[in-house]
């Protein structure tokens, strides 16, 4: 009767007994050797695949560092730029007197020094060519003044050389005209 006990759970509730327990059915080609979680092969294959997007992601992040750095160092150039401008633009020009800073010729300070960071500075000041050329024996009315500002601690990228380069143009009339 047993027998008969065990074979009418079986087909009433798709149970069968392994050892004295009842274990419920498997579907259709599940095995234990289905069941048995990844391969080394598998396991493998994704930490080659999250290495790709890890390496991918650091290159990133570097390539962002490096140009807001190159970034940093144009605003930078910038705002001297501006404030060397700023103390031309201040100085005296006008028929009795002209500031020494706005003599023609050329100066360079390589000694700027801002967050860290080196920076040169040349001004250019030009007397007006073409108010010499219509009266050679006139104060000079004009002046053309080129402020140009090289960051000099970047070794590359975008913003080296003529890329990190700041040229500020601009001309300057005597105050009494």
């Amino acid at each position: 009767m047993n027998q008969d006990f065990t074979k009418q759970i079986k087909d009433q509730t798709g149970l069968r007994s392994l050892g004295g327990r009842w274990i419920p059915p498997t579907e259709e080609g599940d095995s234990a050797a289905d069941q048995s979680g990844f391969t080394l092969v598998e396991a493998v294959i994704a930490i080659l695949i999250m290495l790709i997007v890890a390496l991918g992601s650091a290159s990133l992040f570097s390539f962002s560092i490096y140009n807001n750095s190159g970034g940093t160092d144009r605003a930078t150039s910038l705002a001297i730029g501006q404030e060397a401008l700023e103390r031309l633009r201040s100085a005296q020009f006008n028929s009795t007197t002209t500031d020494a800073s706005l003599n023609a010729g050329t100066t360079v300070q390589a000694d700027i020094v801002r967050d860290g960071r080196q920076f040169r500075l040349t001004v250019a000041v030009d007397d007006d060519p073409s108010t010499l050329a219509i009266n050679v024996n006139a104060a000079t009315n004009l002046k053309g003044i080129t402020v140009t500002v090289v960051p000099q601690s970047i070794s590359g990228g975008w913003a080296f050389g003529a890329g990190g380069t700041i040229t500020l143009i601009t001309q300057r009339s005597r105050s009494d005209r």
